[in-house]
């Protein structure tokens, strides 16, 4: 399995666990509910056929740069890493270049650790994700196995940043969290200033996603 793949199916395990309320518009975390009303989130319905859903929100913070050559080159793979990340969240195992395996680790450590932003992952929330990856390689297992069962660690997840996926890395943090504590509000805003993303653009992350915003 890719690692683009693993991170789709840690992703649906961390959204079955924390529950997708602030998409939802409620509190449900029931598994028909959740596929239900992530709607046009994963890419299904009025997106078929178009790098929409989850995918496509990544797609469209890879950068705005005015195209170039190179940066024509990195928008294509943008787009190809969005439509692969539709396709991995649902299941699918995705062939991804080293590259863009490479983003997909950056963005599964930074899930995973913004899961514990509200004091840890317990056992219940741990068997639901790791329920996601009961085909995969033991050695993958292992792998997202020790990633949750890691202490907190934001800084380590700044330093892992490449330039260029500083939104990408806080929509997926986002993504995992509920976003009704005081802990889970300080992690997004250490994170997005440490990434030096402002106040308008976190907003804008958030109103996209449906969850409440962090700064008035």
């Amino acid at each position: 399995m890719s690692m683009l793949g693993t991170l789709g199916k840690v992703a649906m395990g961390i959204l079955v666990a924390k529950g997708v309320g602030k998409i939802m518009g409620n509190g449900s975390s029931n598994r028909g509910s959740l596929i239900d009303g992530l709607g046009g989130l994963l890419g299904g319905g009025a997106n078929a056929g178009k790098v929409g859903g989850l995918g496509g929100l990544l797609g469209s913070l890879a950068g705005g740069s005015p195209p170039q050559d190179t940066q024509q080159v990195k928008n294509n793979s943008s787009k190809d890493f969005a439509s692969m990340f539709n396709d991995a969240i649902q299941g699918k195992d995705p062939e991804a270049t080293v590259e863009q395996d490479q983003q997909a680790r950056v963005l599964l450590h930074a899930m995973v650790n913004a899961a514990k932003a509200d004091g840890k992952i317990d056992a219940a929330e741990q068997t639901k994700i790791l329920e996601q990856l009961k085909e995969a390689p033991e050695e993958e297992l292992e792998m997202v196995r020790q990633e949750v069962q890691a202490p907190l660690d934001i800084q380590g997840v700044i330093d892992s940043v490449p330039n260029g996926m500083e939104e990408q890395v806080y929509l997926m943090s986002l993504l995992a969290i509920n976003l009704d504590s005081k802990p889970e509000a300080l992690y997004l805003d250490k994170l997005a200033k440490a990434l030096n993303i402002s106040n308008e653009a976190s907003n804008n992350i958030h109103d996209r996603l449906g969850a409440p915003l962090l700064y008035a």
